[in-house]
């Protein structure tokens, strides 16, 4: 770790967030806590045992560098985070958090961190910087601004309270069951006998729109997988993945998975969904997500909100999340900036 200084403050930057004391781990826990209060002050703040088990878990497809900023007096008032992928179909980007107390804002904080997360990306002219904002922080849309960010496409996190859902409509569709189709459910690891059904059901997300954001195709293999099911079972959370499988050929058609943890058991989180663009026009999406949502429902009683990101112009998807009771919660927006582009800015202001 390092240790510099902002105006004021302390910048310590963290290269192995899971060595840190079990005390500065709580304390880091408790800043994102408050955060997450201001951001979603309808809910309950995660546990902290939830950030615990993060922070002990690395990506296992990512580095991931830390920034702590401390007040004079030892107050943690800040972080940043930095994901340098290791993956080589995406290997020019950065993603990147930026996250400042509300009472320590306008005093240079972002602008120190966002020049420490430059210097630390990396040399190569084709590294991108990515960062997502919110429409419930507007400091971070006006940051994003001010650096000369450009906004790569607009999403909203939609929201279905459960109190509203049309249980009628859900059976209606449940019973849907085009012919020829069967559903697979998987909720731990992927088995090994229905891994390339898991490949070609991740595989198609590369459809999803991505505005101007320069990614790659992501190539989902066994292994990551595999990885991928450890890191979220350290991490204490759930799945339940469904396939829809073709009988005749036993090929994937479609897919939807919702991830839950059990320790903030207000929410659900419904995570990918996709039907194979060959065996579109048969209902599949709506049967999908309306078995899962009926198992939601019935292993999930406590839960309150199912919440999913989409993006504005995904309107296959939005027609069947409206329909199904969705709605708009808050507005959120994926940003892009240069390396260069991001050197021109911190060498300008010196930091």
């Amino acid at each position: 770790m390092t240790v510099t200084t902002a105006t004021g403050y302390g910048v310590e930057r963290i290269d192995d967030l899971a060595a840190l004391p079990e005390a500065e781990l709580r304390e880091y826990a408790e800043l994102l806590r408050g955060l997450e209060r201001e951001r979603i002050p309808e809910d309950p703040a995660p546990p902290v045992d939830v950030y615990l088990s993060r922070f002990r878990t690395p990506p296992p497809h990512a580095t991931r560098l830390d920034w702590l900023v401390r007040t004079a007096d030892g107050e943690l008032v800040a972080r940043a985070l930095l994901f340098i992928t290791k993956l080589e179909e995406n290997a020019h980007l950065r993603d990147s958090v930026i996250e400042v107390r509300a009472d320590h804002r306008r005093h240079g904080i972002a602008d120190r961190l966002f020049g420490d997360m430059v210097r630390a990306a990396g040399d190569a002219p084709e590294v991108v910087i990515t960062f997502g904002t919110s429409d419930r922080a507007p400091s971070g849309i006006a940051y994003a601004e001010h650096i000369g960010a450009t906004k790569g496409l607009d999403t909203h996190v939609n929201q279905l309270a459960v109190e509203d859902i049309d249980r009628a409509l859900m059976r209606e569709w449940a019973q849907l069951a085009p012919k020829g189709y069967r559903l697979v459910w998987i909720d731990g690891d992927t088995p090994e006998e229905l891994m390339d059904n898991v490949l070609v059901a991740y595989d198609a997300m590369n459809t999803a729109p991505l505005g101007s954001i320069p990614m790659n195709p992501w190539r989902q293999t066994a292994e990551r997988t595999r990885e991928w099911d450890a890191m979220r079972k350290k991490q204490g959370r759930e799945r339940r993945l469904l396939l829809a499988i073709l009988d005749e050929t036993g090929e994937t058609a479609g897919f939807t998975e919702t991830a839950f943890d059990p320790r903030m058991p207000h929410v659900v989180g419904q995570m990918g969904t996709a039907v194979i663009p060959k065996h579109r026009g048969r209902d599949l999406g709506k049967w999908l997500k309306a078995v899962s949502l009926e198992r939601v429902l019935a292993e999930r009683p406590t839960a309150r909100f199912i919440r999913t990101g989409n993006a504005d112009v995904n309107a296959p998807m939005l027609s069947i999340n409206t329909r199904m009771g969705f709605k708009p919660a808050w507005a959120t927006a994926w940003w892009k900036i240069s390396l260069a582009d991001a050197k021109r800015y911190v060498e300008a202001r010196g930091l």
